[in-house]
């Protein structure tokens, strides 16, 4: 008996060793799980050299790319921000396909040619900075239309609570980051060891303008669960649509996809 109440003890104490450690290593390897970059397609900028810009932030320079469309159905501007591991150059290859006039796409710090670190309240300064530029820049608020992919929804949300927009376009999003990592690891206390939550429910609740959220049948990554819920927290109108046959990095291979996202500037950008 007291040999087998030693062996319990022994392999509780165990256990419970690797499962702080495990939360120690969630903890301190957190960046490297939300924020990754990707490398460099040096060919793609050579490409795109002339839409180059770069726009001064707090403590670093972010690097982006505007994109014309003067035969564009409506005026909308798109403001985009990716996914966590997303260079958006490859997006603004892709502004053929959107009925807006304009399309600007800017890597987060410490992606692509972006220097500095990457982190919640860093992505959500110089979202409210970009848009800032925008203006000063010439560009009407009520043509600028937020879109966010991903990692990327959670900082549309946010700066469409915080600054005049026409609408807003989210891609797989989440309503609490920290959710979705719960989700994934649920027998750890993720909610209270997330140092990046991106809650983007609290922020939905404070926003009025319409929102087209997108969401995909087979995303094993966010859930479609995720963006319904993000849907309910949104105090404007909303849109939301769960495209069939089509997981988290793939739902822009469905047949809708482009068709409804330009619907929905002709309803918003006028």
């Amino acid at each position: 008996m007291r040999s087998f109440l030693t062996f319990s003890l022994n392999a509780l104490a165990i256990a419970a060793t690797v499962y702080i450690l495990f939360c120690a290593l969630l903890y301190w390897r957190q960046e490297a799980s939300i924020f990754y970059p990707g490398p460099n397609d040096r060919a793609l900028k050579d490409q795109w050299s002339a839409n180059r810009i770069e726009i001064p932030v707090s403590g670093a320079t972010l690097e982006g790319w505007w994109t014309d469309n003067p035969r564009a159905a409506t005026p909308a501007v798109i403001l985009y921000f990716g996914g966590n591991a997303e260079d958006v150059l490859y997006t603004a290859s892709t502004a053929r396909f959107l009925e807006a006039r304009r399309l600007l796409v800017v890597n987060y710090r410490g992606y692509g040619g972006s220097s500095g670190r990457p982190g919640q309240k860093e992505l959500y300064d110089d979202a409210l900075a970009i848009y800032d530029w925008m203006i000063r820049e010439g560009t009407d608020p009520k043509h600028i239309v937020v879109m966010g992919r991903s990692l990327g929804s959670g900082v549309a949300t946010m700066l469409a609570a915080n600054r005049p927009v026409a609408g807003a376009i989210l891609i797989t999003p989440f309503d609490s980051l920290a959710d979705v990592a719960a989700g994934h690891y649920p027998i750890f206390p993720v909610r209270l060891l997330l140092r990046h939550p991106f809650p983007s429910g609290e922020w939905a609740r404070q926003i009025s303008r319409p929102a087209l959220i997108i969401a995909a049948s087979h995303d094993f990554i966010v859930p479609a669960k995720h963006a319904q819920r993000l849907a309910e927290q949104w105090a404007g109108p909303k849109d939301i649509r769960i495209l069939q046959g089509v997981g988290h990095n793939d739902v822009d291979a469905n047949a809708d996809y482009y068709p409804l996202i330009n619907q929905f500037l002709s309803s918003v950008a006028q």
